[in-house]
């Protein structure tokens, strides 16, 4: 097992490094576009390998509701480790990179991950007081400490690639993975397993961090696995890295797979962000298509969550004929209309994206939404009006705003419908919204879940 340390940079929440101010105007925003087309690459490769810790979620920020009930300073550090997945190449000498390179390496491996943060915590009663205070407290970076990885994993098989590794190694490398895993199951309530994909503009490091804070908010329950896909750390990659995702999906979906045959989880929960959201859309639908005629062999999928995805509507909407309901527990689309990010990828291809509001309304578009009411498992939430969802770019919502993130994590640890969690909508209407109370609801509607 390989460990390795790292060199540290910034990285904020707008996905530049810090220090950069991100275009926010319609013109700045497709300049950069223009830039892409002509061929002027601007900056090189980033190295975002620190995050600022995100503000806890409303519903703990309260101070009524404890997302850590069984955690104590004796088991966190086991109850805490991350996994991780990733088809990146592996670095060598010549590579910026402390862990893994910013190319595609093809063969997935897999690994446990640690994170520390700068100033460190004195130990876990600081953490969990910082985690659910509203007060100010001295800035906290998140930064990668260890890297452990297992080896490469059984799941897809590349024949034509040179020095392949070996039956053998891969056995090796998927039963120290898979052990990992078994183990953090039994020493948590929730059998469930997590599995967070990132966006594009990223680099390992960053896969890392933002993982580990959805980890944190979640209380360690379960097993939580980051799938770091060899996306490219420089903002004008968008379709280079659009393109990988579709050479990693299989990858991916394999994996899903593996997961299901091997674990004892009872549920796997698929967690995608921007271009990250369309690679998780795509392999749940692969696998949706490939069990469609034996469902009792699926994967036991639980809910797909995509975030601020630009994924094409009606490409979307052919999967729920395919059947996507069918084989997942839920399936939640999160949408901003203060999505600047969305606004220029619509402008891009010409329609408007997945996690976009739409702007028609019309009798056709109406009678869409009636349709889409009867499906309760598939749900719609618009972000627009929840506290903190049009900081920066509206794009990274899920960190950015207490609301948002109070409605993902107890819909994924309580397994609640949006009217649950205090969501409302409009007669007729399919988008749920947050009210003015929100906070107050889902802190009353935790409380009642928690005395049952």
């Amino acid at each position: 097992m390989a460990k390795i340390t790292s060199n540290m940079a910034c990285y904020n929440l707008d996905n530049v490094p810090c220090g950069t101010t991100m275009a926010r105007s319609r013109k700045q925003l497709l300049a950069s576009f223009a830039s892409l087309a002509f061929g002027l690459t601007g900056c090189g490769e980033a190295t975002y390998d620190s995050i600022k810790l995100m503000p806890p979620p409303a519903v703990y920020a309260a101070g009524e509701v404890d997302p850590f009930p069984r955690l104590n300073q004796d088991n966190f550090a086991e109850q805490s480790k991350l996994y991780y997945v990733t088809d990146r190449r592996p670095v060598t000498s010549e590579d910026k990179p402390a862990y893994y390179a910013n190319e595609r390496g093809f063969t997935l491996r897999g690994g446990v991950v640690a994170v520390r943060a700068d100033p460190p915590f004195e130990g876990w009663e600081e953490v969990r007081a910082i985690s659910l205070s509203q007060e100010k407290s001295p800035k906290r970076l998140l930064r990668v400490d260890t890297v452990d990885e297992f080896g490469p994993l059984p799941v897809n098989e590349f024949s034509t690639l040179p020095n392949a590794p070996s039956e053998e190694v891969k056995r090796l490398g998927g039963q120290a993975f898979i052990q990992g895993i078994n183990r953090k199951l039994a020493g948590t309530p929730q059998k469930d397993i997590f599995i967070y994909i990132h966006g594009y503009n990223v680099d390992f490091d960053y896969s890392v961090l933002s993982s580990k804070e959805l980890q944190h908010y979640l209380g360690y329950r379960g097993a939580f696995i980051t799938y770091a896909w060899p996306a490219t750390p420089n903002r004008f990659a968008y379709f280079k890295d659009l393109e990988t995702t579709a050479s990693t999906r299989k990858n991916l979906r394999e994996f899903i797979d593996y997961l299901s045959k091997n674990t004892k989880a009872e549920n796997i929960h698929i967690i995608g962000y921007s271009a990250g959201a369309r690679l998780a859309f795509e392999a749940v639908y692969d696998l949706t298509l490939r069990y469609a005629s034996s469902p009792s062999s699926a994967p036991r999928l639980g809910q797909l969550i995509l975030i601020g995805s630009e994924l094409d509507r009606s490409y979307f909407a052919q999967s729920l004929d395919d059947g996507l309901l069918d084989r997942t527990k839920s399936v939640t689309v999160y949408m901003n209309s203060s999505d600047a990010a969305l606004r220029v990828s619509s402008i891009v291809f010409g329609d408007e994206r997945l996690g976009q509001i739409s702007k028609t309304d019309t009798p056709q578009s109406r009678e869409i939404e009636r349709k889409i009411r009867k499906w309760e498992n598939l749900s719609l939430i618009d972000v627009t009006e929840a506290e903190g969802s049009n900081f920066g770019n509206g794009h990274a919502y899920f960190r950015a705003s207490p609301w948002a993130s109070s409605d993902m994590f107890v819909s994924l640890i309580y397994g609640m419908s949006p009217a649950e969690r205090g969501l409302v909508r409009a007669p007729e209407r399919a988008f749920w919204q947050f009210p003015e109370d929100y906070d107050n609801r889902i802190v009353n509607a935790v409380a009642r879940a928690s005395q049952q």
